[in-house]
């Protein structure tokens, strides 16, 4: 390190830290395919504590026989393996269904009570006297498969019949108002057909008119309740809790902590008719149309048009008390009952509802096909307010909204930081519930440090198998090993999940005591979605501007309009939910949400605050106390504005692609995260005040170093390095600029090992020749997944400290010398420290893991064109010497 101040000594570090308890570490869904033994939930259980897990979820899947569900065998070994979740330290959450879509309770919920079965609304528009409601389908369960079709209905099919009429319109063709509006419900009648309904109106429809009818029915297959009815919320306690809790007792709340419900949600049904702002049926009870009709002020056959067409100036209005009813009757009716059940057994109430942006920035990105206003699936704020601790997910590896967003609700409801589930979905074959068996240890580290540094407390991962399904077998789901792969815990890498577990939750544990620092609020647009609906810009814009500000490392936060009004304004700033920003950014606000923040707006610019306005160009609306941004924002854009801003105390700077997190602690200490999230060394530099001082934090190693003092801290970062700083004010002692730099100095000799190499895996049995310039699925053994043993012999001309540097390996390598453990790498940069080596020939035996792909994906559709996948050791490694001027 350069400069007179350098870093002491490394200590211990705290306990908390070193050690970290259970909501820190990762969590996981457990899948079950069948009833497990006492013996395989002993050792699976074990396996899992013992890789650094700390909380575990049972989740029966679509390969468990549905009719086991909830009977008295599978609750008998329910409460055993909680029974040994304690024994061994774990938590267990409740997961509060069978396979997904909180609800159904594997058809509990709706058996023999057919009056709970999901009902919606359609609607058909006519320019003639007749119409009719044909070919309903759901289009995200026909795209995953006929056994998902199957869980959820009835003989696999979605059949719907009575019918009712639920209001008809005659209006003009184009913009309206409401006095141009006429109900002719009753001149209507109806006829069912096959998974359908006729209708004709006794009444001529004349030129420049249409007839539009809304009609409701039940799906008569569907295992999914309609979340509507408060007796549907009781029954899925009554059959889908209540016996949980009374077969585990005592192990509630102790160790059976929390509930987790996961994407309530209706079908998301279309049929040919359809047409209008509103992309998929609505759930319907005659409950929701009494509501609706009070909260607007209308008569119904108005308030439903008005979500499909433009019926005047409150057509804005109209919708968003409708959405606003629907969704409420909705956590009234469904989310109270958990929340009264959860409360009664002392347990913290969590989970996720559908997020249509899983996997991007863009408010609607991930889930294209469905319109999310249908479902729990667009007020994050809203009903985060029912939950005790925040949930989301996320999907594959890369950064994404989730994290930012599920923070920031938890903080506008008292609490901070969330859990993120993270499924994957496959990128190699269309049909995404193959999965990712290719997932490598260092894409799954390098994704959980995102996300811990967005906001993420726990991970949970999607998920630890009790099987790994059958060979010969390449249906989706009904065999295991096609469920969202991977199951990590039959990864060949999975001996070294224990180190990341370790130094990821150090990481969520080094954040937890810590105010993140904001520089910019991003409203969240829940009007402007409610009345516009997912195609509208808003969403496209708030993804950039979050996006963005992402990949800046800029200090943000989203923000909800109801908290924005209770904003502390002070110079040049407002504080919201306990954190304080310099700038708003108003996402493609519709002008009826822009008028509802007149006055926020206006106190806002007179405190100095920016606001900015990102819109399309063309808009004709005139907003005062604003600046217009046109278009969805560029990275340049974003850049330009943020540096516009006051600087913070701390400022990071970087020439590459060190993304960091800052904010404050209890004890006035800043906190730092670095990270390296790319390919190549890249520097860092933490400047701010005159001086300060500083302490490094280890999350591999569970150390920290004493204090020193510097003017400024620059650090050379390896490839997926992650480092953990404090740093505070200090002028009492004197300082200079220090560098640390990366962690491997220049060698004073390098030798390449590129020959004389063997290889011994299950499939010979033996040692044999291999080159180390080309992986092993290119010599021959194309389908082997696991570890195999590569063995030769290095020979020490004088004594030196000695780095093994891998530069290619796929993926994760575990090295001995003279039959001695010396080190294990599971990321970049693959180097293994063997200390000092005494002259002389020494025996080197490197055991390589590849991931499961090559052998589940062989001679199946999911394959893809990257199969075989890279394994083993793909460049010959390298020996750096190090002599005695130069060995520290």
């Amino acid at each position: 390190m350069k400069g007179e101040a350098r870093v002491e000594r490394t200590v211990p570090a705290d306990g908390w830290f070193a050690n970290p308890c259970a909501r820190f570490r990762p969590a996981a869904y457990w899948f079950w395919h069948s009833l497990p033994s006492t013996e395989e939930m002993t050792t699976q259980l074990a396996d899992f504590a013992e890789k650094g897990y700390g909380t575990i979820l049972i989740q029966t899947r679509l390969a468990f026989p549905r009719s086991l569900y909830m009977s008295p065998a599978f609750l008998k070994r329910y409460a055993e393996a909680v029974s040994i979740m304690a024994e061994l330290g774990l938590v267990a959450g409740l997961y509060d269904d069978y396979n997904w879509a909180s609800g159904q309770a594997a058809g509990l919920t709706v058996e023999n009570a057919d009056r709970l079965r999901e009902r919606h609304l359609f609607w058909a528009t006519s320019d003639s006297r007749t119409g009719a409601i044909t070919s309903v389908v759901a289009p995200i369960i026909a795209a995953m498969g006929p056994d998902i079709a199957d869980w959820l209905y009835e003989g696999g099919e979605a059949r719907f019949g009575n019918w009712e009429i639920v209001a008809a319109t005659l209006h003009p063709d184009g913009t309206t108002s409401p006095d141009n509006i006429c109900d002719v419900t009753s001149l209507v009648t109806i006829a069912g057909v096959e998974n359908g309904c006729e209708f004709s109106a006794a009444c001529e429809v004349e030129d420049g008119y249409r007839l539009t009818v809304f009609l409701s029915a039940t799906c008569l297959t569907s295992r999914l309740p309609n979340y509507l009815l408060p007796e549907v919320g009781a029954r899925f306690v009554e059959v889908g809790l209540e016996p949980y809790a009374s077969a585990l007792g005592q192990l509630i709340p102790e160790t059976l902590q929390f509930l987790f419900f996961d994407q309530p949600a209706p079908g998301f049904y279309k049929w040919a008719e359809i047409e209008g702002n509103l992309a998929n049926s609505l759930l319907h009870s005659p409950d929701l149309m009494q509501k609706a009709e009070v909260a607007s002020d209308c008569p119904i056959s108005i308030v439903l048009l008005s979500l499909l067409y433009d019926v005047g100036p409150d057509t804005g209005v109209l919708r968003t008390k409708f959405y606003e009813t629907y969704i409420n009757l909705i956590y009234q009716s469904f989310f109270r009952p958990i929340k009264v059940f959860c409360s009664n057994h002392d347990l913290r109430l969590t989970g996720h509802e559908i997020l249509p942006h899983v996997g991007s920035f863009d408010l609607n990105a991930g889930f294209t096909s469905i319109d999310p206003r249908v479902a729990p699936a667009v007020d994050f704020f809203g009903l985060d307010a029912l939950r005790d601790e925040t949930a989301v997910d996320a999907n594959n590896f890369f950064a994404q909204l989730s994290p930012k967003l599920g923070d920031s609700v938890a903080r506008a409801n008292g609490r901070s930081r969330t859990m993120v589930e993270i499924y994957a979905t496959a990128l190699r074959t269309e049909r995404r519930a193959a999965g990712q068996w290719e997932l490598t240890p260092a894409t799954l580290r390098s994704q959980s440090v995102r996300l811990h540094m967005a906001g993420a407390r726990q991970v949970v991962m999607h998920g630890l198998y009790q099987t790994d399904g059958f060979d010969n077998d390449s249906r989706l789901f009904s065999n295991p090993r096609f469920d969202f792969a991977p199951g990590l815990n039959f990864e060949p890498w999975w001996r070294h999940h224990q180190h990341m577990s370790l130094e990821t939750s150090r990481l969520s544990a080094f954040l937890e005591d810590f105010v993140p620092q904001t520089t910019v609020a991003v409203l969240y647009p829940l009007g402007t979605a409610w009345e516009k609906g997912p195609r509208h810009e808003h969403a496209r814009h708030f993804g950039a501007w979050c996006g963005n500000l992402s990949a800046l490392s800029c200090g943000h936060m989203i923000v909800d309009a109801k908290s924005l009004s209770k904003a502390e304004l002070g110079c040049g700033t407002f504080t919201v939910n306990g954190l304080t920003f310099a700038a708003l950014v108003m996402p493609a606000l519709s002008s009826l949400e822009l008028g509802e923040l007149t006055e926020t707006l206006g106190a806002l610019r007179a405190a100095g605050v920016k606001v900015w306005l990102s819109r399309e160009p063309g808009s004709n609306d005139v907003v005062e106390n604003v600046e217009i941004v046109l278009g969805a924002p560029s990275p340049e854009t974003v850049r330009d504005l943020v540096a516009s801003l006051p600087r913070p105390q701390f400022a990071v700077t970087s020439d590459g692609t060190v993304a960091n997190v800052i904010g404050t602690d209890a004890d006035g200490w800043t906190r730092v995260v670095l990270f390296n999230d790319g390919g190549a060394v890249s520097n860092a530099k933490v400047a701010g005040i005159s001086k300060l001082e500083f302490e490094i934090w280890d999350a591999a190693g569970a150390t920290r170093t004493t204090a020193a003092t510097a003017s400024s801290l620059s650090i050379t970062l390896d490839p997926q390095q992650f480092v953990c700083l404090r740093v505070r004010a200090d002028t009492t002692k004197p300082s200079q600029p220090v560098s640390i730099p990366a962690s491997l100095p220049l060698p004073h000799r390098v030798d390449i090992l590129k020959d004389d190499w063997t290889l011994q895996i299950s499939e010979t049995g033996r040692p044999e020749p291999i080159q180390v310039n080309a992986g092993w699925h290119s010599q021959g053994f194309p389908s082997f997944s696991g570890t195999g043993s590569y063995i030769t012999q290095i020979n020490v001309r004088e004594a030196a400290r000695v780095i093994l540097d891998l530069p290619g390996v796929s993926v994760a390598v575990t090295a001995y010398l003279d039959g001695r453990l010396v080190g294990a790498c599971h990321h970049s940069p693959f180097r293994i420290d063997f200390g000092v080596l005494s002259t002389g020939a020494h025996q080197l035996l490197l055991d390589v893991s590849n991931t499961a792909a090559n052998r589940y994906y062989a001679g199946t559709p999911y394959a893809g064109a990257t199969w075989p996948d890279e394994s083993g050791l793909t460049q010959p490694p390298r020996l750096l010497f190090f002599y005695p001027d130069n060995v520290e």
